[in-house]
């Protein structure tokens, strides 16, 4: 399936817009409107290196597009816990698995007008919170509001 002319030009723009904040970012399948994405290493404050894909819908930009971290694997918090057993967590910032990696609750509220570089960005902001999750076992709520 492939994308309208609208999305087209928009997934243009959002290229564009990437490539200047997130240039290691890289596309998956970016013809297949069913089976778009994209994927990049960010680096935290800690200089600890972890992996996020944003999975593009095919009605995008009018549908949120969910984000996983994909590296490390498994996802760890405090004492080495596996993030996946929180599941849907309020308190984590996160939605039940995808592909069996930890997916980041990024926007509670999506609108068309935020960009994949704002998901991205947001993904970013979550991985600050995790790290002060790893270093006193509180939970991300306490570094996060809860995004709109």
């Amino acid at each position: 399936m492939g994308w309208s002319l609208i999305q087209q030009r928009r997934l243009q723009t959002e290229r564009g817009i990437l490539k200047d904040y997130f240039p290691n970012f890289r596309w998956i399948n970016p013809r297949d409107s069913g089976n778009t994405g994209i994927e990049g290493t960010v680096c935290t404050n800690s200089m600890n290196l972890y992996t996020l894909r944003v999975y593009v819908p095919s009605d995008y930009p009018n549908s949120r597009p969910d984000m996983v971290v994909t590296s490390p694997d498994p996802l760890r918090g405090y004492d080495e816990t596996d993030l996946r057993v929180y599941d849907a967590s309020s308190s984590m910032h996160t939605l039940s698995p995808r592909d069996g990696y930890v997916q980041i609750c990024h926007y509670k509220g999506w609108s068309p007008n935020l960009t994949l570089c704002l998901v991205v960005l947001k993904g970013r902001i979550w991985l600050e919170a995790l790290e002060g999750h790893r270093r006193t076992g509180r939970p991300l709520d306490n570094f996060l509001a809860h995004m709109k």
